[in-house]
This record gives C-alpha cells, structure tokens and sequence, in this order.
C-alpha cells in the first residue's frame, strides 16, 4: 500500500507531513558546486538525486535562488524538492502524495502538474543513510489556501455569508472570496480569485537594501534570512528593531494591496481567514481575523486531510 504524504511546496519553504512525522527546510535546491572536498571536515553534506549531487534547504542558501517559476509542473526543481522532501520523511517506494497550487495558478495548472509529477521519482540517498528509491504512484493537487481554510469555516460558531481567505506567503500573497452557506457548504468563484507580487520575502528585501545602502556592501537576501545579526567589517549589526519595522511596513503593504484588488467587496466581508507563513504579520493590522492553530503548516495539514 503506497504511503501517504501531503507536501507543501512554497516559494519560501517546503513542508513535509505524514501523520504525526513532519519536515521542513527553505525551498533552496541547486546542484552542488565543485569545490575542493574536505570530506569529513566539509560543512555541506550535498544530496544525491539519482546519482547527481544537489544542495537542498540551509546547505544551498549561498548558492540557489528561490523558485520563482509561476509554471510548476515543467519546473524540475519543484519537482526535486517535492521528492528530496519526502525522502527526508524516511519514504521510499511508493507514495500516495497530496500537494497544492496557489489559487491563482490552480485552474490552469492542476492537471498539469498532477501528470508531472504521478510516476514521477527516483534515487535519493541522504548523508550517512542509505539510498531510498521512491516514486508518486497517485497524486492529489488541491487549491493552495482553500484546503487550508475551509476546515476553519466549516465549524458552526462562524456564520453564514462571505469571506475572504488570504494565503500570505513568502512570495506572493493569494485572495480568494467564498461564501459559507447556512447549510455549512463552501462555495468559491475563480472571478473573485487573485494573487498580489508580495509576501514575506520582501520583508528581508526591505533589511538588505537598507544595510547595503548604508555600509556600502553587497549582501545577498539568502544571507540575511532569519538571522538577528549581519557582520560588517568586522562589526556585529543588530536586525532585530530592522526586521521588526519590516514586518509592520510589509503586512501594512499587503493589507492595503488587498484593499485596492477587492474595492468595495472588502466592505461587504462577514470575515476574514488567513493562512500561511505571514498571517500572524497582517493578523497584527487587522484584529479579528481567522487563523488556523498552526497557519504555516494548514495548507500541508488541509492537503493531509484530503488523504485520511
């Protein structure tokens, strides 16, 4: 019986689920670099894809870019990273899989992305373990954001009427307006859908542009990401205050992005959910949103769900 995995592909990061196992790692992937090897002292240990040696997650954050493809099925290194992430759960053989598309992307890629990756696999052999041969013998692509939401309206205490569900990831932030049905029922139409260019990744942007501008240095966004200090010529520089600043000034941006895409149909809203890594940061702008236990792991958990 094939195993079941539910991946969550992002701009940002990948998450893994599987039951109560679970993974996470920056969706970084690129091959390794020839370099001298230093064996047991060197500090990357790559990743070998059917015999090719590959960077993934913290290891290629000097090297890789993120993955701004807007076409996923015919992005090889979305489809690397969703097989090295569920190697990384310990799978092999095959694999029942349940992944998503942002809503903006879902109606014209779905089926795309589902032929892509069904039969899709390989070799994967991980440091110090042994190689896994694994393959996604079914595949389930679900609407990003939707999957992730919906289990937050379905219970009773949240009334009928419409609702915007926002899915502020790390590149984009997609919007979609649903209606809950006195009944329970959900129902979504693709024409109140949309998807805006900003997410939390500007706000590391807005941290590196600043401190390249007044030291005069060169830092790339990969080397600032989640770290509290950056060294200058030998000093320490504190980004905490910075990358707080950043946080208000971005879910401000986003609030108001939203505010412009949906005019007046934001006055007409009976609620407001949120998922995804950011929403924590915009639900500090507009207080009384929805948001699920564990928002950066509800569109995984949603896709999981599909599975049970």
């Amino acid at each position: 019986m094939p195993e079941r995995i539910a991946i969550d592909a992002g701009h940002g990061f990948t998450k893994a689920l599987a039951g109560d196992a679970q993974m996470i790692f920056p969706s970084l992937i690129c091959p390794a670099p020839a370099t001298l090897d230093l064996g047991e002292f060197g500090a990357t240990k790559p990743i070998q894809i059917d015999g090719r040696p590959y960077l993934v997650g913290e290891a290629a954050r000097k090297h890789a870019t993120p993955l701004w493809s807007r076409d996923k099925a015919t992005d090889p290194d979305t489809l690397r990273l969703i097989l090295v992430a569920a190697a990384q759960l310990g799978a092999s053989g095959p694999i029942a899989l349940a992944t998503g598309l942002p809503l903006s992307w879902y109606g014209a890629q779905r089926r795309a992305f589902r032929e892509a990756l069904t039969g899709y696999g390989g070799h994967v052999q991980r440091s110090n373990q042994p190689p896994q041969r694994l393959w996604f013998e079914s595949v389930i692509v679900l609407p990003q954001g939707l999957a992730a939401a919906v289990p937050v309206l379905a219970h009773g205490e949240h009334e009928s009427g419409a609702y915007l569900i926002a899915d502020v990831g790390y590149r984009t932030t997609d919007y979609l307006i649903v209606e809950k049905a006195a009944a329970g029922r959900i129902q979504y139409d693709a024409e109140r859908a949309g998807s805006l260019p900003i997410g939390t990744g500007a706000i590391t942007k807005t941290i590196v542009d600043a401190i390249n501008q007044q030291y005069q240095v060169e830092y790339a966004a990969g080397e600032m990401e989640n770290r509290p200090t950056v060294t200058v010529r030998g000093q320490s520089i504190d980004l905490t205050q910075r990358r707080r600043e950043g946080q208000r000034a971005v879910a401000h941006q986003i609030v108001h992005a939203l505010a412009h895409a949906l005019g007046s149909e934001i006055d007409k809203l009976t609620g407001i959910v949120a998922v995804g890594g950011g929403s924590v940061l915009i639900a500090e702008v507009l207080p009384g949103i929805l948001i699920p236990a564990d928002p950066q792991w509800a569109n995984a958990q949603g896709y999981w769900n599909a599975l049970s």
